[in-house]
């Protein structure tokens, strides 16, 4: 009973957040700002902007979202919901899928066909092939704060009472104590044979696929929120003063104040080793592997409680309201309509786009004597025919190149009526 009342790993931290204390509202900025451009490989980030806030979960406050890849999202809340985010950028209705048992305060996709959430009292729900199980209870009784799986045969969560366990792709193991006195509250695995984990206390530890390393201090003085590792040799740590640390493989560096006096709630590490921080001021950063940019408002009046980023060119992330964003916004063509135009009359019509990645490269299947200016999106020229016709446009972004990474091109396609009397 004693650890049912104790805190719930980031379902009460997120539940705290939202009664007071550290909240410190940023001045209102159009969501969709385009987010500081760091230096390096990080500057890419500057040639997208994010999605505006948009409300996915009206029942509870988002605590988790996980990403596999740039197709597919799930995010958990507090009152036991599931939401799962499709590659158009829309979110499913939310899913009740662990009601009544503390909430769910953190998720982790190794792939699009296999979750893991683990929830306030000790139990694991597991997603595969499109369906979640039955809650399954693997630490009872003790409040799961984080988990981190690299396949369906790998994950590791850890506890608020100190403990981790891992999972086989069968079975849990059961909790093992490797951090005596301290609630972990974090943990990141990028590979099976590596994790890092960290607490409440500043401390932070690594697993090498066999045992536990002990507890390092590395953040003095503060609470540590949210750990994420790109690969066994950078993982960056952040937390509730604004703080940010990085690992490189053998120590941590010293804390680095990046964000004011701002609680920095979540951070993400993509494999290129760009870094994104979120914080509980609806601001966004960004570390390009040398060092981080200075925070950009993406979601102003709303604490921003977790963020995935599993190619260097897209992330989503989810607040304390239930809202859901991303990085940057699917391309789209905005254009609904195009103008009427005469036989052997000169013809021009600008296409107009937003979101992806621009340069943008346009492409259509036009009446004869017109052409698409592939990178102007203007359809010119001079109709040879007369006729009512369907036009087809197509609109791809640019990848963008992240230490040799390409990232898969975003694509949007209407059809527009061309009248030409």
């Amino acid at each position: 009973m004693f650890d049912r009342l104790r805190t719930r790993g980031r379902v009460a931290r997120a539940a705290g957040r939202r009664r007071g204390g550290r909240v410190m509202v940023a001045a209102a900025i159009v969501a969709g700002t385009a987010l500081a451009t760091a230096t390096g490989d990080g500057a890419a980030f500057a040639s997208g902007m994010w999605s505006a806030p948009t409300l996915v979960d009206s029942g509870g406050g988002l605590t988790s979202v996980s990403c596999p890849t740039v197709k597919f999202c799930i995010a958990v809340d507090g009152t036991g919901n599931a939401v799962t985010h499709r590659r158009n950028n829309t979110w499913d209705t939310p899913n009740p899928i662990d009601l009544g048992d503390g909430g769910l305060a953190s998720v982790s996709c190794a792939s699009t066909l296999f979750c893991m959430a683990v929830d306030g009292v000790g139990s694991e729900k597991r997603y595969a092939y499109g369906t979640w199980f039955h809650a399954v209870p693997i630490d009872p009784g003790v409040a799961l704060g984080a988990v981190s799986c690299v396949k369906n045969t790998f994950c590791v969560a850890v506890d608020d009472s100190g403990n981790a366990l891992v999972y086989d792709g069968t079975v849990w193991t059961s909790p093992t104590l490797i951090d005596a006195g301290n609630s972990l509250v974090g943990v990141a695995c990028p590979t099976v044979g590596f994790c890092a984990a960290i607490d409440g206390s500043a401390n932070a530890l690594t697993f090498d696929g066999t045992s536990w390393s002990s507890p390092v201090s590395v953040d003095p003085g503060n609470t540590m929120e949210s750990v994420s590792c790109a690969t066994p040799t950078l993982c960056a740590a952040v937390d509730d003063n604004g703080n940010a640390v990085t690992y490189d493989g053998t120590s941590w560096s010293s804390p680095t104040n990046i964000d004011g006096a701002h609680a920095l709630d979540s951070v993400s590490c993509a494999p290129s080793g760009v870094c994104v921080a979120v914080d509980n001021s609806g601001n966004a950063l960004i570390y390009d592997g040398i060092s981080w940019s200075g925070p950009s408002s993406i979601d102003s009046t709303n604490i921003l409680e977790s963020v995935s980023c599993p190619t260097a060119n897209f992330c989503a992330a989810v607040d304390a309201v239930g809202n859901a964003l991303t990085f940057p916004p699917p391309v789209a063509i905005t254009t609904t309509s195009l103008p009427a135009g005469t036989h052997r009359i000169f013809y021009s019509a600008t296409l107009a786009a937003s979101g992806g990645n621009p340069p943008y490269k346009w492409l259509a299947k036009l009446p004869r004597g017109l052409r698409m200016g592939r990178t102007t999106g203007v359809i010119s020229g001079t109709p040879r025919r007369s006729g009512h016709f369907t036009v087809t446009v197509t609109l791809l972004d640019q990848k963008i190149r992240i230490t040799g990474r390409p990232a898969t091109q975003n694509r949007a396609v209407v059809s527009l009526i061309l009248n030409i009397s």
